[in-house]
């Protein structure tokens, strides 16, 4: 399994230029940046880093086609591949905070995305070939682009249920996931590896990532309370997620708490009035990567797990002092997982 980073959201190009160059320094795969509500461009951000770098692989999360057009996103896309030498990712969604901030309601977003792709994987190979795609919600005539010089760009899906899933594993190269937990990618991973076998044989191309946050520092307690303070982004404490490490009580507990979690968040304290300690903690050991380097060793495991359960890459998200993170990563968890 390889090693893949999240660099924080609201970077300027210089911060985005450091950490990737770290992140390539220390053997990392590949760097993702955000793509949220009033954030710098990942794609211009992205095209700095990749005049600075040789090897690591880059890409935005997650574009939506309700967002940007798919053909204005292949020009991007394939825009930053060129300027990467090949190295360009992307992870294509079906929309969530940047389309309730454009007061969209998306509806067929499976439909949306798979179009998407679609037309994605074709303009990246419209060198020699004029692309006329039609499908039920997209229509694009005439797409060739004569410019190409690069391998074509990897196109991955956003999966967080079954149905993404199964779709992403006929027309993508991979899917990303958010927050899953051990149990959860491996029903994923199952959904991706039937699909594909009933479609044509099973590839060892298809790729499997998970984004999962990491939460490591010298100091324990330091670790702990970043861990608190972005909880509840944790797959909003979706039940799908709690179930599968906690029974329905509990998981009911949390969500008739919820304003709890997100006050947390907004004011930043990692306090959660009213709510047990020991469950604050399960959610932190089961949602999240938390510790001091002393237990660097059992984090290893836990990563370990994912890779059992299906995935390719792990994405490792980072929060405050990303280059600390991505240090540590490069020290202990790229040489481990490699």
């Amino acid at each position: 399994m390889q090693v893949d980073v999240f660099i924080p959201p609201g970077l300027s190009v210089a911060e985005t230029i450091e950490l990737g160059t770290l992140a390539e320094r220390n053997g990392i795969r590949a760097v993702w940046a955000y793509n949220y509500i009033a954030d710098p461009d990942p794609f211009t951000h992205l095209s700095w880093l990749a005049r600075e770098t040789q090897q690591i692989r880059i890409g935005p999360v997650a574009v939506s086609p309700f967002q940007l057009h798919p053909l204005m996103m292949a020009n991007s896309l394939l825009t930053l591949n060129e300027l990467s030498n090949g190295r360009a990712d992307i992870v294509v969604g079906g929309g969530g905070a940047v389309m309730t901030a454009m007061g969209l309601r998306p509806k067929r977003k499976v439909r949306a995305v798979r179009e998407c792709v679609e037309f994605l994987r074709q303009a990246a190979d419209s060198r020699d070939t004029n692309v006329n795609y039609s499908g039920e919600l997209y229509t694009i005539r005439g797409y060739q682009a004569e410019w190409l010089t690069q391998s074509a760009p990897g196109i991955f899906v956003g999966a967080n249920g079954p149905q993404m899933c199964a779709m992403a594993a006929r027309v993508a190269d991979g899917i990303m996931m958010s927050d899953f937990t051990v149990p959860m990618v491996e029903e994923m991973a199952k959904i991706a590896r039937d699909t594909r076998a009933a479609v044509t044989p099973v590839s060892p191309e298809f790729r499997i990532n998970n984004f999962f946050a990491w939460h490591v520092k010298d100091d324990k307690q330091a670790a702990i309370q970043e861990a608190k303070r972005y909880l509840v982004l944790r797959g909003i404490l979706r039940p799908h997620y709690l179930l599968s490490f906690m029974p329905k009580d509990e998981s009911d507990f949390v969500q008739e708490r919820m304003s709890i979690f997100w006050d947390a968040w907004r004011k930043q304290t990692g306090e959660f009035p009213g709510i047990p300690d020991a469950l604050i903690d399960k959610l932190v050991d089961n949602l999240t990567l938390t510790g001091d380097l002393s237990d660097v060793d059992r984090l290893i495991e836990e990563l370990k797990r994912f890779d059992g359960a299906g995935c390719t890459e792990i994405a490792l998200g980072l929060h405050d002092n990303p280059a600390e993170g991505i240090a540590q990563i490069g020290k202990y968890v790229v040489p481990a997982l490699s």
